[in-house]
């Protein structure tokens, strides 16, 4: 090209590339503002309620020094090890930069991989349905209670939710993409592979993928052709995964710690979307009458046009889309049948993964349970758009679409008020302001004991020295025991023992006496004859309740009096105290 040519050339190709970039801005205009949008609404009140137990569990774990976080996470706390590396580095982080570890510090992670999962909800439904398509099924994802809810805990859920979302795209677009191949499988194997390392119950979806794959096989859609003519690449990917995963089996299988779930029953699974989305029962109907014409029009319409083909072969060279009576896509009735395997993927990815976690919880393992099923929620966003892209006319579609994602929105709001399950920081900071130094803590709570919870306020809030000791009775963390087994004497339940919690008494000048979740009848009689005991043998200074059961008592330690009160005798003069109400989820 000669130098003329060049500068005439140049102004052109500098448009194109202006036109270009412009192009590529507006297409991601709609997911900039789903992300802001989503981000908004997960960031509001995130450092408002307390930390539950679960939460100030990963803080505290995930705080440890790295070996022993390391020496954890494979062992006696094998799940969410992903999860917690990557806090783990997140506190270092935000240390450095001075920056506390507050509720909100601690929770950003999970709001923002939880916004992120909205916008491959919108790709997802860009791609398979249309923008509008895409942009409702992100709205009602975005606005889902559930989302909502892990959004805004320290948790992996949401870095569950995000990876396996971008699993299912991934697998999707590898039976379908005309290009770039190789990278759709290697963000399916990487998505997928981290996702069993973030949450073990991604084993349980990468199952139903495989099932997936196989119908995608059977079906005959366009899908089963781009299917079989890469197999190879599609069969290797379990494969890979596999390979990848080989280091959970010893840890998965030596973990057991789902047998805080019931069994469940049959009313457990009807009542199950109700719980998901807040329990509004209206808004529940209405989304599930959105999916109604996806779960029922593209399976008739499939059947009809295998019947007709049956009946009156097509001629030779005619297209799969073309009928006696004219084509298919001139027909709405047989339009849905290319949605068929999109049907299939989402409807395995939620109907089915429900299914099979209920149908396993009814065996010894315990996987049916609404934090878990989480990662059924793009697929339920997807169906009801998918649902609503066949409703006609146009005009009702849209009208559907705005309501359903108007009440979403009120139903949203709804959660701030109830977000707190446990108030572990009025505990943690009205026990703070009344310490003095030497004073002794007991803590008495479930599985770990409640002295996770104090810790991880003491850590983020020092406003005084308040330290457990190591001699405390029944304060006892996971990483602090030899494989996962406890040593004589030193399990949460040391903390109802009178005897161990009046010596370790008798070394202080006061004693703090927490209890925070009480699970039966039976530790509630116990945490009666401590707490009458320490009535009847020192003297009550202060006390305080808060949200979640939590409780703490402050007493003078005095010299005990005469023998007729002795911790042997104490619990024949106690009745059963009232069990507490199972915590919420």
């Amino acid at each position: 090209m000669n130098l003329a040519a060049r500068k005439a050339f140049g102004p052109l190709s500098q448009q194109l590339r202006s036109r270009a970039s412009l192009d590529l801005a507006i297409a991601w205009l709609p997911a900039s503002c789903l992300f802001l949008l989503a981000l908004l609404l997960y960031l509001h009140a995130l450092g408002s309620p307390s930390l539950w137990f679960d939460e100030a569990f990963s803080v505290e774990l995930a705080r440890q020094p790295l070996p022993r976080l390391w020496q954890a996470i494979w062992g006696p706390e094998p799940n969410m090890e992903l999860y917690y590396l990557l806090l783990h580095f997140w506190l270092q982080l935000t240390g450095t930069l001075g920056l506390a570890p507050t509720e909100f510090i601690v929770r950003l992670p999970s709001a923002i991989c939880a916004a992120l999962s909205v916008v491959v909800v919108y790709l997802f439904g860009k791609r398979y349905l249309s923008v509008s398509g895409g942009l409702c099924a992100a709205l009602l994802y975005l606005l889902n209670y559930s989302t909502l809810i892990y959004a805004q805990q320290t948790r992996a859920y949401a870095l569950q939710l995000l990876l396996l979302t971008l699993s299912w795209y991934a697998l999707a677009a590898c039976h379908t993409a005309s290009r770039r191949l190789a990278g759709w499988w290697t963000l399916y194997v990487v998505t997928t592979t981290l996702a069993l390392y973030a949450q073990l119950f991604s084993l349980v979806i990468f199952f139903i993928q495989l099932v997936t794959i196989a119908g995608l096989w059977l079906l005959p859609t366009a899908w089963r052709e781009g299917a079989r003519q890469r197999w190879k690449l599609i069969a290797s990917a379990p494969v890979a995964i596999g390979l990848l995963a080989l280091p959970l089996i010893p840890v998965a299988r030596q973990t057991g710690k789902t047998e805080w779930l019931a069994q469940p029953h049959i009313h457990d699974l009807l009542n199950l979307l109700a719980v998901m989305l807040g329990g509004d029962h209206p808004l529940v109907t209405l989304l599930v009458l959105s999916c109604l014409p996806a779960l029922i029009l593209i399976p008739l319409a499939f059947s009809l046009q295998q019947l007709q083909r049956r009946r009156q072969p097509q001629p030779a060279g005619a297209s799969e889309s073309t009928t006696e009576s004219g084509t298919l896509t001139d027909q709405r009735w047989y339009h849905s049948v290319s949605h068929l395997p999109l049907l299939w993927l989402i409807g395995c990815w939620f109907i089915l993964t429900i299914l099979l976690s209920f149908g396993l919880s009814l065996g010894p393992a315990r996987l049916f349970s609404s934090r878990y099923l989480v990662v059924t929620m793009p697929a339920f966003a997807l169906l009801s758009a998918l649902g609503l892209s066949l409703v006609r006319p146009r005009l009702l579609q849209g009208a559907l679409a705005l309501l359903l994602v108007a009440l979403s929105f009120v139903n949203a709001l709804n959660y701030y008020p109830h977000a707190q399950l446990e108030d572990w920081r009025s505990a943690a900071m009205w026990l703070q302001h009344h310490y003095q130094p030497n004073d002794g803590l007991v803590c008495y709570n479930t599985i770990q004991g409640c002295q996770v919870s104090f810790e991880y306020y003491f850590y983020a809030y020092p406003i005084s020295q308040a330290h457990f000791t190591n001699d405390a009775p029944g304060n006892l963390l996971s990483w602090q025991t030899d494989n996962g087994y406890a040593a004589p004497g030193r399990t949460p339940d040391a903390a109802l023992d009178i005897n161990a919690v009046a010596a370790y008494a008798r070394q202080h000048p006061r004693l703090f006496y927490i209890v925070g979740r009480v699970p039966d009848s039976q530790a509630a009689q116990q945490v009666s004859a401590v707490e009458t005991w320490l009535d009847h043998h020192y003297h009550l200074l202060a006390s305080m309740s808060s949200a979640g059961s939590i409780s703490v008592h402050l007493y003078a330690v005095t010299p005990e009096p005469s023998s007729e009160g002795s911790p042997a005798s104490a619990s024949s003069r106690l009745a059963l105290a009232p069990t507490a109400p199972p915590m919420a989820t």
